[in-house]
């Protein structure tokens, strides 16, 4: 595959949950007929507030969900389709790194077992290959190697999630799905774990999907960003694109809320006009219309495309031309 093949391509992909008899057999619309491409070496970030669907994409896309219509190809093959059991090479080459390193982990396990325990699952090894590579992960993840026989429990913060980026790189994976990994890390650890994790990405070509919702956190990691609301994806380009050059009402409206130290660079804030739907209830129409300043009588009744309105550059908006 070149590095413009997508390795991961998303088709349409709606993920509905059912509430419950308790609540009236609502039904939550967390994707809403999504089209995304993640091209082979890439990182993509998405971006968007809490609800809008970033981690149910990711958990669909390794097929932890399964999706209640569209399609998600990986390598050419659609994965919706396969059974549980046929699902083993997608578990292999799709690792998540989860949000709370913390909550991740058995902490009734020692590190050791924690790392070996994919390839346990996964593989033929041997006790002393599997030791093996459980070592040198931790090297290479920059923790010693006594930190094998320990438990999570003695470890801060950021090194729990460096034993968990470990445990995710044991099967030598393509792609790395990381949900917020350093959000529930502190300010002066966040930095090393980025660091870390793009060093990583150099050295063994992996392909990385970065969710978070600091945006200057995504547009350091990632080559292209997609920005997502209820459920849809407004608009999707490369970093520097995004923030230098947003089409999307919404998007304009997130990159002006990014602090500014220096008051000169400060962006007029965009006010949202209304309350943030619910995903049981969707507007009509644009998703985005009820909080757009800009919106026209076409947003109500019409869902706009995502369609390119320039060259990699793909926008959600009946007003972009």
């Amino acid at each position: 595959m070149s590095a413009a093949t997508p390795i991961i391509e998303v088709k349409g992909l709606v993920q509905h949950f059912a509430q419950g008899r308790f609540s009236g057999n609502r039904i939550v619309h967390a994707l809403n007929g999504v089209d995304i491409a993640v091209r082979e070496g890439e990182t993509l970030g998405l971006v968007g507030e809490t609800g809008c669907g970033k981690s149910t994409l990711c958990r669909a896309m390794m097929r932890l969900y399964k999706p209640t219509s569209g399609s998600v190809y990986f390598e050419g093959k659609d994965i919706t389709k396969l059974r549980e059991r046929d699902l083993r090479f997608v578990r292999r080459s799709m690792q998540m790194i989860f949000q709370d390193p913390a909550e991740s982990m058995n902490s009734r396990l020692n590190v050791g077992y924690i790392i070996e325990e994919p390839l346990l699952i996964q593989t033929k090894l041997s006790a002393p290959e599997r030791k093996e590579i459980a070592l040198a992960l931790l090297r290479e993840v920059g923790l010693p190697e006594d930190s094998y026989l320990r438990y999570p429990h003695e470890f801060s913060g950021g090194q729990r999630q460096r034993i968990a980026i470990a445990r995710a790189l044991a099967l030598e994976p393509k792609v790395l799905v990381c949900d917020e990994p350093v959000s529930a890390l502190d300010v002066s650890v966040q930095s090393q774990v980025l660091n870390l994790l793009m060093q990583l990405q150099r050295e063994r070509k992996l392909t990385m999907i970065f969710v978070s919702h600091a945006l200057s956190v995504v547009r350091h990691m990632s080559d292209r960003v997609a920005v997502m609301y209820l459920g849809n994806v407004m608009e999707l380009a490369d970093s520097l694109t995004i923030y230098h050059e947003p089409r999307h009402p919404y998007t304009k409206a997130l990159i002006a809320a990014i602090p500014q130290p220096d008051p000169s660079r400060r962006f007029d804030k965009i006010p949202f006009t209304g309350e943030i739907p619910s995903p049981i209830d969707l507007p009509s129409g644009c998703p985005f219309r009820l909080n757009c300043p800009e919106r026209i009588e076409r947003c109500e009744t019409e869902k706009p495309a995502l369609r390119e309105v320039a060259p990699g550059h793909h926008c959600a908006c009946h007003l972009v031309g």
